[in-house]
């Protein structure tokens, strides 16, 4: 048991970036979770954080036995909820990582229906843009754009994800004209951080990809567009974030002509993971509700 401790005290610090807020996470101290951490450097005679920074970070011996140590405490949550011998219950803990956006746009309300249906299942979901192998990260079912392709992980690609680049009415009016991408060098750009600076488009001559000027870069989406209707700049975003504002007439589309290079959503699961009914149940279901046209 005391390792049990020690792997979730090494796994929550490396996934909130300090002492402090793993003991929030866990209910106890940041000092039990440095000692935690501390004596399991001194088990395996390595150091798995660089601490001479405010945030910690892992070393590289660290990002290696984070994985290996995610899987443990996945094994062992699966043997205590009886998973490893009655693969087939419905019941035991499912972990998801999926954008926000898309939480908001019905899988939040499939995830309420999925518990309703099987109330022994405990659902965990992270929001999250971000990619990576849910194996390693362990995650049951990720979600995202993630151009990415992970040995031992089934995916299905599901479809385009809808994306508008806009600016409010307002501020046009008072900018130079924005007659091709590579205008935009000229013009001050809202940025969803994970997107990076690098817009991509389509046109006649081919796919054109402009470095853009981000004055502001964020991971809030909600933000990002009350930025735009403020008139602070043009930005892309998600069709339903700016669906109101476009329809209200805050928000227009720009250069229409050269769409975005589409990203397309799909859903992923470790190979090993789809052996349990539960995960494989939901997986399906999400698969579905994400092809169909309303989601």
């Amino acid at each position: 048991m005391d390792m049990l401790l020690k792997l979730k005290a090494f796994v929550v610090t490396a996934d909130t970036g300090n002492f402090s807020a793993a003991a929030r996470t866990l209910y106890t101290s940041p000092s039990v979770i440095m000692k935690r951490v501390d004596e399991l450097e001194w088990d395996f005679k390595t150091t798995f954080f660089d601490r001479s920074t405010r945030r910690l970070t892992l070393t590289d011996t660290g990002q290696s036995y984070l994985t290996h140590a995610r899987q443990l405490l996945r094994a062992y949550s699966d043997m205590a909820s009886g998973a490893i011998l009655s693969p087939g219950a419905i019941e035991g803990p499912i972990r998801i990582k999926a954008p926000a956006v898309l939480i908001r746009q019905g899988l939040g309300d499939l995830f309420t229906r999925y518990r309703a249906e099987h109330p022994m299942v405990q659902l965990e979901i992270v929001a999250s843009d971000r990619g990576g192998n849910p194996a390693e990260e362990g995650f049951d079912i990720s979600v995202g754009m993630d151009q990415m392709a992970y040995s031992d992980v089934v995916e299905q690609v599901i479809r385009p994800f809808p994306r508008v680049m806009c600016a409010a009415p307002a501020y046009l009016a008072r900018c130079e004209a924005l007659l091709h991408p590579r205008d935009l060098v000229d013009h001050p750009c809202l940025s969803f951080s994970l997107a990076g600076s690098i817009w991509a488009f389509n046109s006649p001559e081919g796919r054109i990809e402009v470095d853009v000027r981000p004055v502001l870069i964020t991971n809030d989406e909600g933000y990002l567009c009350a930025a735009a209707r403020d008139g602070q700049g043009i930005v892309q975003l998600a069709l339903p974030i700016v669906a109101d504002a476009l329809t209200a007439g805050e928000l227009v589309p720009v250069l229409e002509q050269f769409p975005l290079v589409e990203r397309w959503v799909k859903i992923m699961v470790p190979t090993a993971r789809l052996e349990l009914t539960r995960v494989k149940l939901l997986f399906d279901k999400m698969a579905l509700h994400l092809t169909s046209d309303n989601s």
